[in-house]
């Protein structure tokens, strides 16, 4: 979630003031020991792939497709599906993989090749091989080490989107020509929802609807046994109230007419903790939850953003200085303008016209423009918008993320 705060939330406070002992298990990459509400899922897609831990077998790749909402534990449970089998088969002395790719940031088939083969073997060059050698190679690693691996493609319905049902169709059959071979795959595929689904053609779509896995938005009972996993993870003793955390689990539990999204949950309590301790309290009130519920803005998400490209940011940011001064749209011309003297202010090479293109399509299929075509007294133009984040406080983060991205500070 966006966030904006009238207080620097990076602001040091004493050790022994701060309400926090862990602050790292309250982030979004954090998968914890256990998921509240989620064990039968796990075993679930457990049961799904139980032939990886048996002996014998090999050339064969299981498929499950997991559905639900943004926060409802879908990429959390792959992970600790992964740290659970990890554990069996080295118990075993069984080489395992398990490997996470995000479609957000991997959106072809040559990147997701290659974070394939960074996991199974890190040193071997890729350089002018194609998707399909490398996917090879990979398989024959895997092969060699007479080990087992399974893949996590997450957001993958983006994948689709940016990548074609041809570049599914060759992760999906990675194992043909391996068939009575020791290595072994299972492939996870992660999604919002099944409209993907309808992208792809019978045979494609039939092999991935065999084995769907529902996760539904959180109530909120079950939302308050997470936070009081996580408080136990995160806080010092004594320092979060029960109603403080009954104020988080009502607000966005989907039996109270919330999203349900466990994640805004979690920031609200990481936020909530924030502004306790740069009030000195020692204690996380339900005040400092309706305080931080101000500062997020539900339209896009900080994880969403770090998994822009750089001239994806760029490009955000452009749109977002020029809005803020109050207009609801700009025209392409315009943004390229102001695109081109942010890369100069960054100290990067702009895209060129038709590559800018791609670019805002790009984002407007992931959700972060609005464009419409309209007609001008020269023919027609462009005008490019935002969905529903506030420009001023998209510039702000896209900057910080900028700034991590290619040094400096944010302009």
């Amino acid at each position: 979630m966006l966030g904006l705060s009238s207080m620097d939330f990076n602001e040091g406070v004493p050790p022994e003031r701060t309400v926090f002992k862990d602050e790292g298990s309250l982030s979004f990459e954090y998968v914890p020991p256990s998921l509240p509400h989620r064990e039968r899922h796990v075993k679930t897609m457990m049961n799904y792939f139980r032939y990886l831990m048996e002996d014998g077998g090999g050339g064969f790749c299981q498929k499950i497709l997991l559905i639900g909402r943004v926060g409802t534990g879908k990429t959390a449970s792959s992970r600790l599906l992964g740290r659970v089998m990890r554990r069996e088969l080295e118990g075993k002395s069984r080489h395992f993989k398990f490997i996470y790719v995000n479609c957000y940031r991997e959106r072809t088939l040559f990147l997701v090749s290659q974070r394939l083969m960074e996991e199974v073997a890190p040193s071997y060059p890729t350089r002018g091989l194609s998707p399909q050698e490398i996917l090879r190679i990979v398989v024959s690693i895997l092969e060699d080490k007479e080990a087992s691996s399974i893949i996590a493609l997450d957001e993958v319905h983006y994948f689709v989107k940016s990548a074609g049902q041809d570049a599914l169709y060759n992760l999906v059959r990675m194992l043909e020509g391996y068939e009575g071979s020791k290595v072994k795959l299972g492939l996870i595929m992660i999604s919002r929802s099944k409209e993907f689904m309808y992208e792809l053609d019978d045979v494609l779509r039939s092999s991935l609807t065999r084995n769907i896995i529902e996760f539904e938005p959180y109530t909120s009972s079950q939302l308050m046994s997470i936070l009081q996993d996580r408080v136990k993870l995160a806080f010092k003793d004594s320092t979060v109230p029960q109603d403080t955390l009954e104020v988080i689990a009502d607000s966005v539990g989907v039996d109270r007419g919330g999203s349900g999204d466990a994640r805004l949950a979690i920031e609200l309590l990481w936020r909530a903790g924030k502004i306790a301790d740069l009030r000195g309290r020692g204690e996380v009130t339900p005040d400092d939850v309706r305080e931080a519920s101000g500062f997020i803005h539900p339209g896009i998400r900080v994880e969403d953003l770090r998994s822009l490209l750089p001239h994806e940011k760029l490009v955000l940011l452009s749109v977002a200085k020029e809005l803020k001064r109050g207009k609801a749209y700009l025209r392409m011309g315009v943004l390229e303008e102001r695109y081109r003297g942010e890369c100069e202010l960054w100290g990067v090479k702009a895209k060129k016209h038709t590559q800018l293109w791609k670019i805002v399509k790009n984002l407007e299929r992931m959700g972060f423009l609005t464009t419409k075509a309209v007609n001008v007294k020269k023919g027609r133009t462009t005008l490019i918008g935002l969905p529903s984040a506030p420009a001023f406080l998209l510039e702000k983060e896209v900057s910080k993320l900028l700034a991590e991205d290619l040094g400096g500070r944010a302009m």
